[in-house]
C-alpha cells in the first residue's frame, strides 16, 4: 500500500488522501495509515497551503536520508544487542560446566534442529564433518556453510550414493564442491545424518517409531571425538566426489 501510494504521489503530483484512493484502488481506511507511515519515513510531506494534500519527496534525496536513519537505527540496535548479550551472558549457564545429564539435549521440532545446525555452522571455527542421506532438506540455503568457510573452517561431507544420484541433489554438488566443500561418496548405507563441529558437539537427527524425529545435540568432547573417529574410518574408505562425477560423466559420453 505504502509504494502504491508513493508512486501514485510520483506519477501524478499532490493528491489527497481520496485522490489517492481513487487512483489505486487502496481502500481509504489504508490510505490514511499509509500516508502516516510514508510522512514518518520522511518520503512524503503534507503540502504547504494545500492542507489535506501530500506530496512526494523526491527518490534522489529522500531514499538516501531514509537508508542512513535505517543504518543508525540498526547500528544503535547492535550497540544495544551488544550490551544486553554482556549482561545475560553473565545470567547465563554454561554449557561446559553443565551436569552429566545436561550434555545431551532433544530438540523435537525439524525446524528447530534445521536453525540450531545452522547456528552451530555460524559458531564453527575449525572444521565441519558431515554424514548427509536422503532427504537433504532446504538445498539452496548453503549461507552459514559459505561464511564458514569463508573464515577458513574446513567443511567436509559424506555423501550415500543414493543422495548424490538424486535428482534433487544433484543440481547442487557443483555448486557445493566449487564453494570448498571436500565431498566423498560412501558406496553404502550411512547409519543415521550427523554434524561434527571442531571435534566438540555432535548433531544427530534420529528417527523415532511412527516417523517421529528427534534431534540430538551432544556437547560432550569425548563422545564427539568417538563420532569424529567413526567418519574418519567411512572417510577413508570412500570415493572423492570429483572422481565419481567425473566417472559419470565419462559414462554418459559413452552411451551417448
Amino acid at each position: 500500500a505504502e509504494a502504491g501510494i508513493y508512486l501514485t504521489l510520483l506519477r501524478n503530483g499532490p493528491l489527497s488522501a481520496s485522490a489517492i484512493a481513487a487512483a489505486t484502488d487502496i481502500p481509504r481506511t489504508s490510505v490514511y495509515p499509509g500516508l502516516s507511515s510514508l510522512a514518518d519515513k520522511g518520503l512524503i510531506e503534507e503540502s504547504a497551503g494545500h492542507r489535506g494534500r501530500f506530496s512526494p519527496l523526491q527518490p534522489q534525496t529522500a531514499l538516501p536520508a531514509l537508508i542512513a536513519r535505517q543504518e543508525e537505527a540498526l547500528a544503535q540496535r547492535r550497540g544495544l544487542a551488544q550490551e544486553l548479550a554482556q549482561s545475560l551472558e553473565a545470567a547465563a549457564t554454561n554449557p561446559d560446566a553443565a551436569g552429566p545429564d545436561e550434555f545431551v539435549q532433544v530438540l523435537r521440532d525439524p525446524r528447530a534442529g534445521v536453525d540450531r545446525f545452522k547456528r552451530l555452522e555460524l559458531e564453527a571455527e575449525e572444521r565441519i564433518d558431515v554424514f548427509t542421506k536422503l532427504p537433504c532438506g532446504n538445498l539452496t540455503d548453503n549461507a552459514p556453510q559459505l561464511k564458514a568457510m569463508s573464515r577458513g573452517v574446513r567443511v567436509r561431507s559424506i555423501y550415500e550414493r543414493d543422495a548424490v544420484e538424486d535428482p534433487a541433489v544433484k543440481p547442487f554438488l557443483h555448486k557445493w564442491t566449487t564453494g570448498g566443500e571436500e565431498g566423498r561418496i560412501y558406496d553404502g548405507v550411512l547409519p543415521h545424518k550427523m554434524a561434527i563441529f571442531d571435534g566438540k558437539i555432535a548433531l544427530i537427527p534420529m528417527i523415532m517409531p511412527g516417523d517421529q524425529t528427534r534431534i540430538l545435540i551432544i556437547r560432550n568432547e569425548a563422545l564427539a571425538e568417538s563420532f569424529s573417529l567413526a567418519f574418519e574410518n567411512v572417510w577413508e574408505q570412500s570415493e572423492t566426489l570429483a572422481s565419481a562425477l567425473l566417472a559419470q560423466r565419462t559414462a554418459r559420453r559413452g552411451v551417448a
